[in-house]
């Protein structure tokens, strides 16, 4: 229900609302009443979908990012040698 994220996010209902339908709208969410309720739940071939998308991306990066972190690291060990010197 609405309610719970509300609650949980810290917005007003009428931005929830909101955010919800264009959700709706996307394809990232389906809705149904429940009595004067309606229940969202999330619709995961949407995001599968952009996770493939992202796939070649995120190679790209986590291979940046791994070779970053080498360099800090070394970077870091360099500056602890010095230290003790």
């Amino acid at each position: 229900p609405v309610g719970v994220v509300v609650d949980k996010a810290g917005i007003h209902q009428s931005g929830v609302s909101r955010h919800l339908r264009i959700l709706q709208e996307a394809g990232f969410v389906t809705v149904r009443p429940d009595g004067q309720r309606r229940l969202y739940a999330l619709k995961p071939e949407p995001f599968e979908e952009l996770g493939d998308w992202l796939a070649p991306y995120r190679k790209l990066w986590e291979a940046r990012l791994d070779r970053f972190e080498a360099a800090l690291k070394k970077k870091t060990e360099r500056t602890e040698k010095e230290k003790k010197k």
